[in-house]
């Protein structure tokens, strides 16, 4: 059986989301042969791969899909010569739609337009619109096997890659990553730091999780007395995610900020203290393993203002709240 899932394009924290439903959809159809393409690139071809390196059989990049009314009429030389038996449409965009339905398939499964594209449709009247989107992929995967998924599952690590540095109980163990892909969702690294300081003094052990755009604050964390799992004699460990993410399976929670390191917490069932100052924090945190902290909601506009002591008292609460206190 070969499949084809679309997706217009994925950075890293698009395909995190998406990691669960893959491997979900490999194990409805074991046999299957999935292909994945999108419009323009996917994470999955270079960060994202351990992950889905035994799920993805193929990977096919700029398939020519695009939203103007021209591309209808344009030979897809990707796509347009295969054939599949059933086809996934992961996005709403009619155009787009339209476009990958040309594709020869036997089954063709759309929640765009009201499943009006679609040849299976929804059934169990599940929530297509307003939904998160985790729970979006997990609910066509229901209307695919006709049976409702109730629980969906944390992101599967690889079997035999399994990275450890500490054998004892994690309720102490505190991760703190305080970068982010843009620095206007950043709070203070200093106000980390005094967090960090304080957590220490109460008897937690504190990990700072620093990607390569943070290397200038290595130092400055080691030199404070505080452990950087990823981080050896000034270089990164590894590029694989998934030794960032066994390692994050170590930690209690993380306290960061809107970043693609709180997704790799948040996937493997971590629980993450989250600070939003630009972004939404009801479209990017996982529900049930995220606490938000809105800084418009304390009547803050800039992150930087967001102050140490509203910050404890939440984080008080928040480590209550998970057992760790």
């Amino acid at each position: 059986m070969n499949i084809l899932v679309y997706s217009f394009n994925d950075k890293i924290g698009d395909g995190l989301q998406k990691v669960t439903f893959l491997q979900t959809l490999k194990n409805i159809y074991p046999q299957s042969k999935i292909y994945y393409t999108t419009t323009h690139t996917t994470t999955f071809k270079d960060k994202l791969y351990p992950l889905v390196k035994d799920i993805i059989f193929k990977i096919i990049e700029n398939n020519g899909i695009h939203s103007s009314i021209s591309n209808l009429f344009r030979k897809n030389t990707k796509l347009e010569n295969q054939y599949f038996d059933l086809i996934i449409d992961l996005q709403k965009v009619v155009l787009r739609t339209i476009s990958l339905k040309k594709i020869p398939h036997k089954y063709f499964f759309s929640s765009c337009a009201n499943f009006f594209f679609s040849d299976i449709k929804n059934k169990f009247n599940l929530k297509f619109k307003d939904v998160y989107i985790e729970q979006f992929y997990f609910n066509i995967l229901s209307t695919l096997q006709k049976k409702v998924i109730r629980e969906i599952p944390n992101i599967k690590l690889p079997e035999n890659i399994k990275y450890s540095f500490n054998d004892e109980a994690i309720n102490k163990n505190i991760a703190i990553s305080p970068g982010a892909g843009n620095k206007i969702r950043q709070w203070d690294f200093e106000k980390y730091l005094m967090i960090a300081h304080k957590l220490k003094e109460n008897g937690y052990k504190i990990f700072f999780f620093l990607g390569p755009d943070e290397k200038d604050l290595l130092k400055i964390c080691l030199n404070n007395g505080f452990n950087c799992p990823e981080w050896k004699e000034g270089k990164l460990i590894s590029n694989d995610i998934t030794f960032t993410m066994n390692l994050a399976k170590q930690m209690s929670c993380l306290l960061c900020n809107d970043s693609g390191t709180a997704w790799m917490f948040e996937f493997v069932g971590v629980k993450t203290l989250k600070i939003f100052g630009v972004t939404n924090e009801k479209k990017f945190s996982r529900p049930g393993f995220s606490k938000t902290i809105q800084i418009k909601d304390y009547g803050f506009k800039d992150l930087k203002d967001f102050p140490l002591t509203i910050y404890e008292k939440i984080l008080q609460e928040f480590l209550e709240s998970i057992g760790s206190k």
